[in-house]
């Protein structure tokens, strides 16, 4: 993995060293830099070395006739098979890094038809990259098809570009000025999806996509995803013990895959199914090839009602595991300045607080391993959430239930009902649309006027499935990158962490789109992935309840709260500062939030209490600017000086 950066207009050329340095943390072990002769571009790269850590991996890698400039950070999955066939074909390779074969590929997709997004549709892992053409004066800029790897890109004047791995990276290049307009967006998924940022003029480049840009000119296309190519392939009516060998087979080969590396390799351990899994076979792979298992990480609690270290350590003697236990912040200090920092991160207004965890957890990962496998992906692919089995219970029987009858039970129970039970009769009271938007809509606070980004009408081959299906692609496409991957991708790489995640190999993915939705919610959820590592783990490793990775949220709340604005009063001025909701009502949402018994409303306040932490910085004057093109004064604010 590695930071990446880069820019087109001559003048911003020069801060490119100055990008890198705030990128230094996602590459550690060396920068390096190119410059077309005639100033037309200018990439570099941060690298933390997981394949071929000798000086033939370092980048920017040049193609052997010079006309090719490329920078990338992520990984291939089987880039040394792929390297071994093209040396069979008499091409010359200098490496045995993923780069080089990203190159190679390129190139010839360039010399061939051009066709960039139809070479990368070929790969599997976890990328984003920035290749420069010198014969055509072409920059093409591109980023996995599941979101995994992040790129951003500015707008500069008369055209041009610059690029890079975080958002913070870009403030070398130009001042950023904040974007209030994505508050709709923020306050209903709890992260901005993108290609919004928070930041004018600043876009995330969205999963799959590919950027062209030649003289001032961007055009995209889209990379085709793997879920999109199995919708004419779907088999029926397989047995489940059919489906349980496919998907083993799959999840299986990217372990091992995502074991090659030339470092050391760990993994994340919990009481849940999916990390648990993938130790499992992590281990069962190293066992394979006579190594030592990969070191464990488990995050610990002092409450025991969201602590897994136990079931954790348990697992580990199972599977022959060393695992080290990190303790969870605790103070309210520690809490608040792991937050802030993790903030800084990601550049953005972000309301998962679990990011807290990630980060602490990742500091110490760092110290054992720089490459890590993660469970991510596993409830979005093989239906984990409860409210995927509530949109299961509305395709089957909900929706013939008369509309009044509905509306009236929705009336009986109303907001102060049983939490999930409200939550579903509060999204059941129309037709899918309603109970998609009621659903996956995280606020709890109706006077912020919340609003999802659009999909349903985006969606490739889930119809026919019904509400569950929709809602599983929708994690996939867009809570997952937007949320987990973010998380993931951002906490790793602060400490030099290379987070690898053999669930989202293209294949897993492939393979459990192929699997019905209802398939895969049999049996409370997980079915077919539950018999897939059922041979692996222990017997109650297997039906333990499912806890999460998550803080007490409602604990935590109070804790920052208190600590930085004081007593109820101030803190419910603070929050709601800028937000048309009563002052009685503020109360009343406040006093919900930190009982404990309503998790929807704490999670609403913190991430209201993350919107202003973000508008009020501390390092950043609160001065109003006026935004650039199409966006309201009102909508921007420096966050960041020029360097």
């Amino acid at each position: 993995m590695c930071g990446i950066a880069g820019a087109t207009a001559k003048n911003d050329q020069a801060f490119l060293s100055d990008a890198l340095n705030h990128l230094s943390h996602r590459g550690p072990d060396g920068q390096d830099v190119w410059h077309d002769p005639d100033h037309r571009c200018a990439i570099g790269c941060a690298r933390l070395a997981t394949t071929d850590v000798s000086s033939a991996g370092a980048q920017p890698i040049t193609s052997a006739d010079g006309r090719f400039v490329l920078v990338f950070n992520g990984y291939v999955v089987g880039h040394r098979r792929a390297l071994a066939a093209l040396k069979k074909t008499g091409v010359s390779v200098r490496s045995h890094s993923d780069a080089e074969l990203v190159l190679h590929l390129l190139a010839h997709a360039i010399a061939v038809d051009g066709d960039v997004a139809g070479a990368l549709a070929q790969l599997s892992g976890q990328y984003a990259l920035a290749l420069w053409d010198r014969d055509q004066a072409v920059l093409y800029l591109a980023r996995d098809p599941l979101g995994i790897k992040p790129l951003y890109v500015m707008n500069r004047p008369d055209g041009h570009v610059a690029f890079a791995s975080e958002p913070s990276a870009l403030s070398a290049f130009g001042p950023l000025h904040r974007d209030e307009t994505v508050r709709a967006h923020y306050f209903a998924h709890l992260f901005v999806p993108s290609p919004e940022t928070g930041t004018v003029d600043v876009r995330l480049v969205p999963p799959g996509q590919v950027l062209r840009w030649q003289n001032g000119q961007i055009k995209n296309d889209e990379i085709s995803h793997t879920v999109k190519r199995t919708t004419s392939t779907r088999v029926q009516s397989p047995t489940k013990t059919e489906l349980t060998a496919k998907l083993h087979g799959a999840v299986w080969q990217s372990v091992a895959d995502a074991m090659d590396a030339d470092c050391s390799v760990g993994t994340l351990v919990s009481g849940g199914l999916d990390s648990a899994g993938i130790a499992a076979m992590a281990c069962s792979v190293a066992r394979e090839r006579g190594q030592v298992p990969p070191t464990g990480l488990v995050m610990g609690f002092n409450d025991p009602a969201v602590d897994e270290t136990r079931a954790a350590q348990r697992l580990a003697r199972h599977l022959g595991q060393e695992i080290h236990v990190v303790s969870a912040p605790e103070k309210p200090h520690e809490i608040f300045d792991e937050l802030q920092k993790a903030l800084h991160s990601i550049g953005g207004p972000f309301a998962n607080p679990s990011v807290v965890l990630m980060r602490s957890l990742s500091r110490v990962v760092g110290r054992h391993a720089k490459v890590c496998l993660s469970g991510d992906g596993g409830d979005e692919l093989f239906g984990g959430y409860p409210r995927y089995q509530g949109a299961r219970l509305f395709d089957q029987y909900w929706r013939s239930v008369p509309l009044s009858v509905r509306r009236m039970l929705a009336r009986m129970v109303g907001r102060n009902g049983p939490r999930n039970m409200a939550r579903f009769l509060e999204g059941g009271q129309g037709d899918a649309r309603r109970a998609f938007e009621v659903w996956n809509n995280r606020c709890a606070v109706p006077e912020l006027k919340t609003g999802l980004v659009k999909y349903m009408q985006d969606v490739d081959g889930t119809d026919a499935d019904g509400l569950a299906a929709l809602m599983m692609a929708f994690d996939r496409d867009v809570t997952l990158p937007g949320n987990q991957l973010m998380m993931s991708d951002r906490m790793g790489m602060a400490f030099g962490v290379e987070y690898r995640l053999p669930l989202l190999g293209h294949e897993v993915v492939r393979v459990a789109a192929e699997i019905e939705a209802k398939q895969h919610l049999r049996r409370g959820g997980k079915d077919i992935w539950r018999a897939v590592v059922a041979p692996y783990l222990p017997k109650e490793h297997i039906n333990r309840p499912k806890i999460g990775f998550n803080p007490p949220t409602a604990d935590w709340l109070a804790k920052i709260c208190r600590h930085v604005w004081g007593d109820a009063e101030t803190i419910c001025t603070a929050l709601f500062d800028g937000f048309d909701v009563p002052k009685d009502r503020r109360a009343v949402y406040w006093q919900r939030a930190i009982s404990g018994r309503a998790p929807d409303v704490a999670l609403t306040l913190w991430a209201l209490m993350v919107w202003q932490m973000w508008l009020n910085d501390g390092s950043v004057k609160r001065q109003r600017v006026l935004a650039q093109q199409s966006f309201p004064p009102s909508s921007a604010r420096v966050i960041a000086p020029a360097s």
